[in-house]
Formats: C-alpha cells, structure tokens, sequence
C-alpha cells in the first residue's frame, strides 16, 4: 500500500507506531522507517519545549494533518513547525539513514495521528521528496492526505478488530486446552467460539445439541431451560458472583450415563451482560465410582447393604438387566430395591438417583 501511495504521489510516505514513550515499533510499515520518522520529528519544535513527535503521540486530536515546512500557519489547519536548536543533541535518535533524513528534512510533507491506544499511537505521513520547495500544491495534496487517513483510520479499525477477536479466540482455546473432557464454548446467542476436537461430536452423539451454521441449537429441553436459567441470572449479577450453572444426566443408545454440565464464564474485568457472558458446556463421563459412596448412603439416607450395592451398581452399568446380571439377583428383586431406594433418596428417575450417586462421590 505505501509503494502505492509512494508512486502515484512521488512521495516518501510512513505507516509507523510508536509506544507511549516515543520508541518505534516494528508494526505496519516496519522499524526502520519508524526509527527514520521519528528521528526527522524529534527535530521539529512545536513550541513550549516540545518537539512534533511529542506533540503528535500525545495532544494532536486522530486526524489533525500536520505540515511540515507549510507556507504560512494558518489559524485553523496545518501548521509549520520551527526548526531545531543548534543544541539539538542527534546521538538520541540514533538515525540510520542519513541521506535520507537530510532528504525529508529539505522536504515539505504532511504527517496525521490515525490511531491511538493506552499503549501506542500509529502516525501516518507523506514527504514530498519528488519536489522542489514551493511546488506542491497545498489544497490538492491536504485533500488527497486527508482521504488517505480517512481511509487509513477505517482500515485500522477492521485490523484491531480482528486482531481483538484472534486475541479473544487465543484465549478461548487456551482456556478450554485445561479440559480433558470434550468442552464447548459459546455466546449468549448460542454462537460457536471455539471447541475442543470431540466437544461438537459429544453433544451430537447424545442427542444434546447440533451445530447450525456457526450457531449451537440445543435439542434437549432440560440443557435448553437450564441454558435459559443460567443466563438469566447471569445478567443480574456481577462477575464476581456468576453461578454455578447447571447439570444433566443423559443416558446414550448403551444406557451408559454421561453428565452435561452448563457453566456461566463472565470476564473478571467486564460486568456480567449479554455481550459479555459466555457458556462453557462439558460432557464429563462417569468415572468408576468408589465402594465409600455405598456407606455414605446407608448412613445419610439408611439404604440397606443391598440397596446402596445396587443404587452404586446401577448407576455404573446405566441397565436395569446388567446390574441385576452383575449382582445374581432377579430383576424383580433389584426392582425392589431401587422403589425403596427412590422413597429413601427423594429421586424419582434413575438420572436422578445417578446424579446424587456422582455428587456423593464427589467426582464433580
């Protein structure tokens, strides 16, 4: 782009960021020529102890066009600068091509801020290099300089965007690589993140979720209505007391038992609001559940021996016949005993009762 501009308008022109203490970066138009801008800038006095690369980093508003060696300071636009002080001590701009300064020093230019962070500010200059003194015709090239920094700003605009979102994405990915379970990570309106490699796969595989597009839609109900309660109460509360999310049991076409849980993720330094909140989804897979969970439910809900076997059993196997098969009992006698484990618990579903087996073991 700047060889464009370079040759159309005979110029020298600069795409250059400087950090908040006026080094050059080596972003946009590289080091070099930032170094090189830089260095001609410093030489420059605006007035009042401060040269035009102070001026330009930290008090110009975005879009002022600065003319260096302009005819005449005009009130309300461009204006020329004075020169340097015999005193000006060189060896702290360091410029590496000397030919070149010379060059743009004898030379009239323009020069703009088009973009500024807390940390940098991007200038964006041309240096008439190709004419006499005296030949460049002010009104033409201020107008033309002014529609490249409109569209420079523009431009600038897309690319820190996009640089947000891949910082955004980075993160994402980061945060779901800690997972060893298959996750999901989306938005308030069910947008598709980022994933791990078998998060869709999971999902799809129970019956939970199916990607449409770059949206989730979530097939399940009670995933859909617990999806629901958790962004509403989301969007009441702060960061820093987002809740806990939700869980479901889903059995899959074996009958083996998988927990989908649904987790609110808010940004610490963002309040809690639909733009805002994302939605982790993982599918945690039971773990062999512990002989201990069969004591704490005869102690807390006074199950018999046999009725907490067959209530840990069950919720291992997720099948009436092979936990029965696995026990040497009839299956009329293990439906006994879990009508007496659904009156002692409270469940009312074997989901139910594997959810309370899981969260008794602690395993989530």
């Amino acid at each position: 782009m700047l060889e464009f501009i370079d040759t159309r308008l005979d110029c020298r022109s600069f795409l250059a960021e400087f950090d908040f203490s006026g080094r050059p970066t080596s972003n946009f138009g590289g080091y070099q020529p930032a170094l090189l801008l830089g260095t001609l800038l410093r030489q420059l006095e605006t007035g009042g102890d401060r040269n035009t690369l102070q001026f330009l980093l930290s008090e110009a508003p975005l879009g002022y066009r600065y003319g260096k060696a302009a005819p005449g300071p005009p009130t309300d636009g461009p204006h020329e600068p004075r020169a340097a002080p015999d005193n000006f001590d060189a060896g702290k701009t360091d410029p590496t091509e000397p030919d070149q300064l010379e060059l743009l020093r004898k030379s009239q230019g323009l020069v703009s801020p088009v973009w500024r962070t807390d940390r940098s500010t991007v200038l964006f200059a041309c240096v008439f290099t190709g004419y006499a003194p005296g030949m460049v015709d002010s009104a033409i090239d201020n107008e033309t300089f002014k529609t490249i920094v409109n569209a420079l700003t523009r431009g600038l605009h897309t690319y820190f965007q996009l640089e947000k979102e891949r910082a955004r994405i980075e993160s994402h990915s980061l945060f779901l690589s800690t997972f060893d379970n298959p996750a999901i990570l989306i938005n308030a309106d069910r947008d598709i993140l980022v994933h791990t490699p078998t998060g869709l796969e999971a999902l799809v595989g129970l019956g939970v979720a199916a990607p449409r597009g770059a949206k989730l839609v979530f097939i399940n109900k009670q995933i859909e209505s617990g999806l629901q309660m958790l962004l509403a109460e989301t969007n009441v509360r702060h960061a820093a007391a987002a809740p806990n999310g939700h869980s479901v049991y889903i059995g899959d076409q074996n009958g083996a038992l998988s927990r989908v849980s649904i987790e609110a993720v808010v940004p610490a330094a963002e309040t809690s609001s639909r733009e805002t909140t994302y939605v982790l989804i993982r599918v945690c897979e039971p773990a062999d559940l512990p002989d201990e969970v069969e004591a704490v439910l005869q102690h807390h809900y006074d199950l018999s021996q046999s009725e907490a076997h067959l209530a840990r059993h069950l919720t291992l196997s997720g099948s009436m016949n092979v936990t029965a098969a696995q026990l040497g009992i009839t299956r009329n006698t293990a439906k006994t005993h879990l009508r007496r484990i659904y009156e002692k618990t409270g469940v009312h579903t074997q989901l139910q009762l594997a959810g309370l087996v899981h969260r008794l073991a602690g395993l989530f």
